[in-house]
């Protein structure tokens, strides 16, 4: 198992710059991600736009929880992307897969989270040194 950097990235930036810049890295990064590994092309950037829709989503409903909800987040986050991209691939791929892999999914949902975890505190720090404060009123 390897963690999901572009996930991670994808939900941090959702929940800490809002729904725009979001689903924009979510794009841009599951493209560029898409174009590096075999995956159909196309099925990153589907997964990470749906994960930002996600983040977005719940972030309205539980974004209270200032230091839990980036968290589990990303854990609902990799299992949504994981399910995604494992539809995409048995839709157009030539593997038929009998079951949901349960373990690797969840495995994979925890690291994530464990990552995410890690680099909120400096990607808070970021965020609110460089971001800007308020919008331009055009």
């Amino acid at each position: 198992m390897k963690p999901n950097l572009v996930l991670v990235a994808v939900v941090l930036v959702t929940y800490l710059a809002g729904f725009l810049p979001g689903i924009t890295w979510a794009f841009v990064a599951g493209l560029t991600a898409n174009l590096l590994v075999g995956d159909p092309l196309g099925s990153i950037p589907l997964s990470m736009l749906v994960v930002a829709v996600v983040v977005a989503g719940g972030s309205r409903v539980m974004g209270r929880l200032v230091w839990i909800y980036p968290v589990v987040a990303t854990f609902v986050g990799s299992l949504v992307a994981d399910i995604v991209g494992l539809g995409v691939n048995q839709l157009v791929g030539d593997v038929v897969l009998t079951g949901l892999p349960a373990d690797l999914l969840l495995g994979a949902a925890t690291l994530n989270a464990a990552v995410a975890a890690l680099v909120m505190l400096p990607t808070r720090a970021l965020v609110g040194r460089y971001a800007p404060d308020e919008a331009g009123a055009w």
